[in-house]
C-alpha cells in the first residue's frame, strides 16, 4: 500500500474558514471567491494536492472555465474544524456560481446567517411540527402531501437580510418547469418569506 504523503497543509486559518464555508453552502465557487476569502494560489494548489478541494473544468458558451469545489475530504474538514453541517449538494456549476455570486455579494455577518436547501428542509418540517402541536393538524398534513408529491420544494439558500426579513433565494434555469417554480413559491408563502430569483 503507498504511504501517504505528508500533508502540505497542517494548519487551518480564519481564511481557510471562510472558503471552505463559502464552498460548503453554496456548491461550486471560482477563482476570484476564493482570492476574497484571503487564500493565495500556493495556499489553493497545496489544498487540492490534499485533497480537500478539486478544481473543475466547465464550459460557457465557447469558453472554457474553471472553478473549484469542495471534495468528501473537505467537507468533512469543514464539519470538523468549524461544526458545519448539511452542505449544500453542488449542482451545476454555472447554477452554483450564480449561488456563490449571491453569497459574496453579502456582508460577512449575513452569510452566517445563511441556510442551504437542506437545513430550510428541515425549518420547514420543524413548521409542520409546530402546526401539529398548536391544533393544526389538517394543515400539517395538506403541506405534508404536497410535499410528498413534489408540490412544495426547498429554494436554493435563505439568508437574513439587515431588516431581520428572511429571503429566499433561487437561481432559475431554462430547465424549470412551471410546476417547479410554483412548488418553489409554495414553499416561500408557507415560511413567510420574501423570493428573491435570479435567471441565468
Amino acid at each position: 500500500m503507498a504511504r501517504r504523503s505528508k500533508p502540505h497543509i497542517t494548519q487551518f486559518f480564519n481564511r481557510d474558514r471562510l472558503a471552505f464555508t463559502a464552498m460548503f453552502r453554496t456548491g461550486h465557487v471560482s477563482h476570484e471567491h476564493l482570492r476574497s476569502c484571503g487564500l493565495v494560489d500556493s495556499r489553493i494548489k497545496n489544498l487540492i494536492r490534499d485533497g480537500h478541494i478539486e478544481k473543475i473544468s466547465y464550459r460557457q458558451g465557447n469558453q472554457i472555465k474553471e472553478c473549484y469545489k469542495l471534495t468528501k475530504l473537505g467537507r468533512e474538514t469543514a464539519s470538523r474544524n468549524w461544526g458545519l453541517s448539511q452542505a449544500y449538494h453542488a449542482q451545476s456549476p454555472a447554477h452554483d456560481l450564480a449561488i456563490a455570486e449571491k453569497y459574496f455579494s453579502l456582508p460577512i455577518e449575513i452569510r452566517d446567517h445563511w441556510k442551504t436547501e437542506s437545513q430550510i428542509r428541515n425549518l420547514f418540517i420543524e413548521k409542520l411540527n409546530d402546526m401539529r402541536d398548536r391544533g393544526h393538524e389538517a394543515e400539517a398534513k395538506l403541506y405534508e402531501d404536497m410535499f410528498a408529491k413534489g408540490l412544495i420544494s426547498m429554494p436554493d439558500a435563505t439568508y437574513v437580510s439587515e431588516s431581520g426579513q428572511t429571503i429566499a433565494f433561487e437561481v432559475i434555469t431554462n430547465s424549470y418547469g412551471q410546476e417547479e417554480l410554483r412548488s418553489k413559491e409554495a414553499l416561500v408563502e408557507i415560511m413567510k418569506y420574501e423570493y428573491e430569483t435570479i435567471r441565468i
